[in-house]
């Protein structure tokens, strides 16, 4: 046992305790124990985006505290960390910082800037995780920009290719026109704005009641394709099959039925362009109606369409020509003003209505979507719903409820994943098209041993420099983070690896932690792959974390200025205290920072520090060699009721909060373990025992039984409370367990959790313990109604029971702790005196009297 420190020093024994932990290794995944101990953690890959906010400190830390329980529990814990270095998040952090536009660079220049400065802030989140007290195994550190990342990367490329399962098409594709990059369906979000509903009139070839449809998107006029009505509408008999004419262009398009249309909506007709959402191409398809591209990549009018030509025929081709002079170049809100404004001068806006939308727009530039028809390589999704929704229902998802977001994300899936973005820093797609005679436009893909490759820089084999044409888009950054579980393992199956074996033993991993509002991305796209790689899932469990929320309730945003720095919230509370509120908050659950509850985990740490050092004094000199409490009390080292009863009250709680752990449940063990260390231990044991606590020279019986107890129920509470504070329990673990001249083993080390085999019986002398603590709880009522100190002394403390209860069996074994801890000169049990003050005790089994001893003169 070390002497006990002054006082307390957090950041001093956030120093120590990093410091020892990496000097031994404690975290480190041990390859030579048995497979079947394995607990595998697929660590999130926090984004490289220069932002570091106290989400991270949420999420991450909840991940630890499992971590953490596992590895104690005798699991051997495989805790990568790795970082999400490439993609728009970390191209945009590199043009914030170095004021430039990637897009205006050559790319070598902009990826030569990326990796200039994204060591920095890598190092940033380094510091916070450590701080933090994240229990990561360093050596498994990776970052998926690494040689060895993209090599794996595109090896699962290879695979889905040679495969069938992902290929290069040219179709209608969602389409950012800020950041100029195709994305996938999981990267859109919706917003509502107001909006107008136009009611146009299109003349009908030779003549009769123009057709009207109601549209929000006037400027696409040029790109329709045909009107659509549903065959029950009034008017279908008298239009199907023949052909509108556009207003302002004058392109006739065909009048067709479809029973999509809502008859309800609108007017009942619409007008199909290529294309204003995800409706118009399903049209297009079943209609076979022609392609009219009128929006560029940028999001502007393009300059020059062939209106007037035999695919795009027009009876009015210099007034077409005009009007799309006249919109050249303008963004499609400006353009939607003044095409708005020539309908209305040519007579045909017959009227408008303000209507509520839910328009698309990119997540993470907050652009207005377009879908725009490119080259895209797309993996295959649609094709597989059912299997996908079967590999989700084979993992455990904790909480259950957070399954049906992903079947619910997964059913309403209308696109395939498009991987294919066009950026200059990401994974490079291995791909080259051939130039040579005969072959032009061929798909070459490397062989798997010269990955990983540059297609703009690198050759594939048997070709020159002129006889191909190297792919310049990279893969969607969820391209290369879906593949986390392979990017630890280090391969993507048997036929496609680095390292078969390690592979094979820990993949499928055991858990994802992860974040709720990912679930459609980054788990929706780890399962795909798992599937289309192996046919299995990529994980047994997934851990659904919630959002950390403003104080108030609200979202943090910087705009609403209510952000919080999470170094600064370590610097004013502490890691422990910032680890215990994450701790309070259950998987799946939005939580609001709590300054309550951050203080509450400040008190913890000096409640327990102070708890310790007070059995600390009292063991210090008691040369004592504890075993456990189940041996202790076999070998008459522990007799006394109320140390059985506490030790007993203490097996339940490791008992509950194991359970609770098991379950993913933490923040329940959590509750179990602070309850009984503020209850059970220190407002009521502590107090009970200190009178044991004091002796000289030798010590009798009952004070060897209160030392062995203090000794069991310190380092119990300790290893209970570890995973949420691990700090300041460490630190205690070592003074009490430690010698002067030598390192202690981490508290947090392999098999540390208290087993409960080793533990006292739960029920033993539950009866008495329930029974005191009743008592004592009525004496302190009294003694608060007289107004008088807890430590007045009572002449005569007397318990009356109900008839059928014996008293004195309850009482008499532990009539001297009670006598100490009420401070009675005498106990008796029986009749409660006439004119004494009385109380019930809390639970209504005991009546108790006190006899207040007089107060003496000058007292």
């Amino acid at each position: 046992m070390k002497p006990f420190p002054d006082r307390y020093k957090p950041q001093e024994a956030e120093n120590q305790c990093n410091a020892r932990w990496l000097k031994d290794e404690a975290f480190k995944w041990d390859p030579s124990l048995p497979a079947d101990t394995d607990y595998v953690i697929d660590t999130p890959p926090p984004t490289v985006s220069g932002t570091l906010h106290v989400g991270h400190v949420y999420s991450y830390t909840q991940a630890d505290i499992m971590a953490r329980y596992f590895r104690m529990a005798g699991r051997n814990v495989l805790y990568p960390i790795g970082w999400d270095d490439n993609g728009l998040p970390t191209e945009r952090l590199v043009e914030k910082k170095k004021k430039v536009r990637g897009g205006t660079m050559a790319r070598e220049e902009f990826v030569a800037l990326c990796r200039e400065v994204i060591p920095e802030y890598e190092q940033q989140f380094r510091d916070l995780f450590t701080r933090l007290a994240l229990s990561v195994d360093w050596s498994r550190e990776y970052q998926t920009i690494s040689d060895e990342s993209r090599t794996v990367s595109q090896m699962s490329f290879l695979d889905l290719y040679r495969k069938g399962l992902l290929e290069r098409r040219l179709e209608p594709t969602l389409w950012d026109p800020a950041d100029r990059t195709a994305i996938a369906q999981a990267e859109v979000e919706e917003t509502e704005r107001e909006g107008k509903l136009n009611y146009v009139a299109f003349e009908i070839e030779g003549g009769g009641e123009p057709a009207v449809i109601a549209t929000t998107r006037p400027e696409l006029i040029a790109a329709c394709g045909a009107l659509i009505i549903h065959p029950e509408h009034k008017r279908a008999k008298e239009l199907i099959g023949k052909r509108a004419i556009t207003p302002l262009y004058g392109v006739l398009v065909p009048i067709v039925a479809d029973d999509t249309v809502d008859p309800e909506k609108g007017t009942g007709m619409v007008m199909c362009c290529t294309f204003g959402d995800v409706t118009d191409i399903q049209w297009y398809r079943t209609h076979k109606l022609p392609l009219r591209i009128v929006i560029g990549p940028d999001g502007k009018m393009i300059e020059h369409l062939d209106i007037g030509s035999d695919d795009w025929p027009s009876v009015d081709a210099e007034g077409a020509r005009a009007t799309v002079a006249a919109l050249a170049g303008q963004k499609a809100e400006a353009a939607k003003a003044a095409i708005i404004e020539m309908l209305s001068e040519k007579g045909v806006l017959l009227k408008q209505e303000v209507t509520h939308q839910v328009i698309p727009v990119a997540e993470r530039s907050r652009a207005p979507l377009e879908i725009i028809v490119t080259p895209q390589w797309f993996i295959r999704t649609l094709d597989f719903k059912d299997e996908i929704l079967a590999k989700g229902r084979e993992i455990a998802w904790k909480p259950e409820y957070m399954r049906q977001r992903f079947e619910s994300w997964v059913e309403g899936l209308k696109w395939d994943w498009a991987i294919s973005r066009q950026r200059h820093f990401g994974v490079a797609l291995p791909v080259w098209y051939s130039r040579r005679p005969g072959e032009e436009g061929k798909v070459i893909v490397p062989d798997p041993a010269d990955l990983p490759v540059d297609p703009t820089v690198d050759l594939p084999r048997g070709y020159t420099r002129d006889e191909i044409e190297g792919e310049r888009d990279v893969m969607d950054t969820w391209a290369t983070s879906s593949v986390s579980p392979q990017l630890v393992t280090r391969s993507i199956n048997e036929e496609l690896a680095l390292d078969i074996d390690v592979h094979k033993r820990l993949f499928p991993m055991s858990v994802r932690p992860q974040a709720h509002e990912i679930i459609r991305t980054w788990a929706f796209y780890t399962i795909v792959k798992a599937l289309h790689h192996q046919n299995t899932v990529p994980w047994n469990t997934i851990a659904i974390s919630g959002w950390c929320l403003a104080s108030d309730g609200s979202k943090m945003s910087k705009s609403k200025g209510n952000v919080i720095d999470p170094v600064k919230l370590l610097d004013d509370y502490g890691a422990d205290a910032v680890r215990y509120w994450t701790g309070t908050s259950r998987l799946g659950h939005d939580t609001a920072l709590a300054p309550n509850v951050l203080n509450q985990g400040k008190r913890l740490v000096t409640k327990l520090w102070n708890a310790v050092k007070l059995a600390h004094m009292a063991l210090e000199q008691a040369g004592i060699e504890p075993v456990s409490p189940k041996a202790d009390i076999e070998a008459g080292l522990i007799t006394h009721p109320m140390d059985k009863w506490l030790l007993g009250e203490l097996s339940e709680t490791v008992e509950k909060a194991t359970k609770a752990f098991e379950s993913y449940e933490y923040a329940q063990a959590l509750r179990v373990t602070d309850d009984f260390f503020w209850r059970t231990y220190c407002d009521n044991y502590l107090e009970i025992v200190k009178s044991r606590t004091r002796f000289e020279g030798k010590p009798d019986a009952g004070q060897l039984s209160a030392l062995h107890t203090l000794w069991h129920a310190s380092v119990i509470q300790l290893k209970l409370f570890a995973p949420f504070i691990p700090y300041v329990t460490d630190t205690l673990h070592d003074v009490l367990t430690g010698k002067d001249d030598a390192d202690t083993r981490t508290l947090h080390a392999r098999g540390h959790w208290p087993k409960l085999d080793e533990q006292a019986d739960k029920d033993g002398f539950r009866a008495e313990g329930d029974a005191f603590v009743s008592i004592l709880a009525g004496v302190r009522k009294v003694k608060s109604e007289l107004q008088v100190s807890m430590k007045a002394p009572i002449q005569v403390l007397t318990v009356a029971a109900d008839a059928d209860q014996d008293i004195a069996d309850l009482i008499g074994p532990v009539e001297e702790d009670l006598k100490a801890v009420a401070n009675a000169l005498e106990v008796r049990m029986g009749l409660v005196p006439s004119g004494a003050r009385t109380s019930r005790s809390p639970d209504d089994r005991f009546e108790i009297a006190l006899e207040m001893a007089p107060v003496e003169d000058g007292a």
